[in-house]
């Protein structure tokens, strides 16, 4: 948490209601004598913004970040309920791509709006690493090869030597799906201000689903990746840069090669347990 959070109250617009202070979940602000917010205990801090979203006036800006420069409540877009229920119903794991890189202003839209997704106590410690194009790809492949086929101390299990074997001998690619993308969501377990980093990067790589297929790019999350990684510790570490004790999550993007007419039915799998009050 920050010990400087640069809170700022532009006094000639602050209409003392009050909002601020009620709204803030660690008790970080208060009112003084004239009923304005102050920045009473500054480590409390979490910069997560609420502050400057809820006030009406738009008098409050804090770290950096000014409420003029904030998209207003009156020019916002939101789904409605049956769209985001259609799409639940309609998302899929794309596991056919077509050859093409996805368009890149389309990716980097989508990547600087993680900026938004939820993190615990709003740590924000998470770190994108992403290979943007087939041909970054298939090097990430490579190396990803080259680190199984090291020397290791114990034998590869059967269920991850095979499909290397196969994907060397060009028999097929098991592990990556032939996409011409790849994003790895990381989260450092040893900074002590990150309290869900499993949750993090879960919640990061949903939030890269839902607005990748919005703009048209279909998704498959990675899950041999982290399998793999279980086996060989120093697979990302080598490939990637990123340390062995970093939880992470793999996304597969590119462009879908298959469509599907139809959604899946899956209401009644959910075990729902309503605990309602006698």
């Amino acid at each position: 948490m920050s010990k400087d959070p640069r809170f700022h109250v532009d006094a000639a617009k602050c209409v003392t209601c009050g909002a601020c202070v009620r709204d803030c979940a660690f008790k970080a602000l208060k009112s003084d004598a004239e009923k304005r917010p102050v920045m009473a205990h500054p480590a409390r801090c979490m910069l997560c913004q609420h502050c400057l979203s809820i006030c009406p006036a738009g008098a409050v800006s804090i770290d950096g970040k000014k409420a003029e420069d904030s998209l207003r409540l009156r020019d916002a877009e939101f789904p409605s309920a049956k769209a985001v229920t259609d799409w639940m119903a309609f998302r899929r794991s794309i596991r056919q791509f077509r050859p093409e890189d996805v368009d890149r202003a389309s990716l980097d839209a989508v990547l600087r709006a993680l900026g938004n997704a939820p993190t615990g106590c709003n740590a924000r410690s998470l770190t994108f690493t992403c290979y943007p194009t087939r041909a970054a790809v298939k090097k990430f492949t490579a190396d990803f090869i080259d680190v199984l086929e090291a020397p290791h101390p114990h034998m590869l299990p059967r269920w991850l030597a095979a499909p290397a074997i196969r994907l060397r001998r060009g028999g097929g690619d098991m592990f990556f799906r032939g996409a011409p993308g790849l994003l790895i969501i990381s989260s450092d377990t040893d900074n002590k201000e990150v309290t869900t980093p499993q949750e993090d990067v879960a919640a990061a790589v949903t939030y890269f689903e839902m607005l990748a297929n919005a703009h048209g790019i279909a998704t498959c999350w990675c899950g041999f990746l982290r399998l793999a990684q279980g086996v060989v510790p120093e697979l990302l570490e080598t490939i990637a840069g990123i340390p062995r004790k970093h939880v992470f999550a793999a996304v597969l993007f590119g462009t879908a090669a298959v469509k599907y007419p139809r959604g899946v039915q899956r209401e009644g799998y959910a075990t729902v347990r309503m605990m309602d009050a006698p």
